[in-house]
């Protein structure tokens, strides 16, 4: 799948994380914000929700994340999937309890992803929502999360629409094909 205004490939992700290194960025070291981007996309999370993350919200035994009270639940958890465990689980060895990303705001992340989309063209993040239709600055993780999941990328049983509306944490699956996956003939096609 091609990167579109709201899709980011894997190819991409990972020139992404290679161009954290390329900011600059004084406050927050390059491994935790490369960390914070993999946390979002892997758990499917809204980005405040990766940044208020602390150590302690982690139960690797369940492979769950607590997020506490979000945009549509009082208490909320999201999945952790099995392929990011290890990575994660190491991560979170050489850090101290408390907040992953201290005195990260949304507004500097927005200006981090701003940059690395002009940088690398990346359509995502170039692309104004008033021409797109989409929310992609912050979302584009998930959204993309989603449509990797359609196409197979973490096996069989995850391509199941009800899966992917609940990795999402979506209350309805419409929600889900509407505004996530937003399938178009190319894709039934593809399936077809």
């Amino acid at each position: 799948m091609q990167d579109k205004v709201n899709y980011i490939s894997p190819e991409t992700f990972e020139k992404i994380l290679a161009y954290v290194p390329n900011l600059n960025i004084r406050k927050q070291k390059d491994e935790d914000v490369q960390m914070l981007f993999k946390i979002l996309y892997e758990c499917a999370l809204r980005p405040i929700e990766g940044i208020m993350l602390l150590k302690e919200d982690f139960n690797l035994e369940d492979r769950e994340v607590f997020l506490g009270k979000t945009k549509t639940t009082k208490n909320d958890n999201g999945a952790i999937p099995k392929e990011f465990l290890k990575e994660l689980s190491y991560y979170l060895d050489l850090k101290e309890p408390g907040r992953l990303f201290p005195g990260l705001t949304y507004r500097t992340m927005f200006h981090w992803i701003t940059r690395i989309g002009e940088a690398l063209e990346i359509k995502a993040w170039t692309t104004p929502e008033a021409i797109s239709g989409e929310k992609t600055k912050g979302h584009i993780f998930r959204k993309s999360i989603g449509k990797d999941m359609l196409k197979g990328a973490f096996g069989e049983k995850a391509k199941n629409i009800a899966i992917i509306s609940k990795h999402l944490r979506h209350k309805k699956i419409s929600t889900t094909l509407d505004h996530y996956l937003k399938l178009d003939l190319e894709a039934v096609k593809e399936a077809l």
